[in-house]
Order: structure tokens, then sequence, then C-alpha cells
């Protein structure tokens, strides 16, 4: 069983890093949340080249889904339990919503390196999953982290901190 390494503070990340960005970044980013600010700055430091941000296809997906359900929840009034299975039996109330597209069409404005998926990093992310107990999303992060010999990674799930090769940077409200 691997043990939890603490995580650091996401501002103190020194200038010239090179980080992958997880999901719930960009979505405290785009949503109203406690550390909403922290990401934001932490995104202008990116936007700006002070920090070399990176992300991936499937993390980009990730967060679309997740403004997706919130967007719905938001504007259909659906209770955030039953909200995916509420739009995936009325599609009519899936394509009402636009909102969650920001991400594809401002996340490249940010200077973020997004990087595609391939099978071998599926096969990789499975070797994460065995070793490391992550689902299969952060474990394909993980993979792409280590083809592109990363270790800074900017998140605020704390199950990253079971990857002994990661450094994780959290925001802080």
């Amino acid at each position: 069983m691997s043990s939890r390494s603490s995580p650091k503070d996401v501002a103190a990340l020194p200038s010239g890093s090179r980080v992958f960005i997880d999901a719930n970044i960009f979505i405290y980013h785009f949503t109203d949340s406690s550390l909403t600010a922290a990401c934001t700055k932490f995104l202008q430091r990116v936007e700006v080249g002070d920090i070399e941000g990176i992300t991936s296809v499937i993390t980009l997906a990730e967060v679309a889904h997740r403004l997706m359900i919130l967007e719905a929840i938001r504007t259909h009034r659906l209770v955030p339990h039953a909200a995916v299975r509420k739009l995936k039996e009325n599609p009519a109330l899936v394509q009402q919503l636009s909102h969650y597209k920001v991400v594809t069409e401002t996340v490249p404005a940010f200077n973020v390196v997004v990087e595609a998926i391939t099978s071998t990093h599926l096969r990789t992310a499975q070797g994460f999953s065995a070793t490391c107990g992550l689902l299969t999303n952060d474990s394909l992060t993980a993979a792409v982290m280590q083809s592109l010999a990363l270790t800074d990674l900017a998140s605020n799930d704390p199950d990253f901190s079971l990857v002994p090769s990661l450094t994780v940077w959290q925001p802080q409200p």
C-alpha cells in the first residue's frame, strides 16, 4: 500500500516549472467556489508563460462533462444526484446547454498545451491503477505525465498523492 505525500500550495510553484493541470483546476476557475481565485491566478501565470501548463484531451473532456452537468442542474433545476440520468432520458435538455463549451473555446487561450491520449497511455495507466489504486482518468493523467517526464501536478485531488513520483500542487482558499 502506498503512503500519501503532502500537497504543496500551487501559488508557490516556482517560475519556469512544467506542470500538468488536472480537471478540477479548470472546474474551479470556471465555477464559483472558495478555490476560484487561486485557480484563476494560477492559470494567469500559465497564460503569461511564467509556468508551462500541460493537460490532456481526456482531462478537458472531464471538465466539459462536469460543467455540462453543473449547467444542467442550474439551468433546468435538476436534482444533482439524478442529473445525468435525467439528461440521458431527455436529450433535448442537453441540446439547450452551451456554457460547458467554454472549455474548448477558452482553454487554448490560456497557453495550455493539450496532449492526445494514445493506447500506450492506456496500457501505462492500467499499471498506475494496479500499483497506486487510481481510477481510470487519474491513472491516464499519471501515464501522460510519465510519458512527458513531468513530476509536478496542479490538482485538488488527494488521490494523486498516492503516486510517489508526483509532487501535487494544490490550490488554497
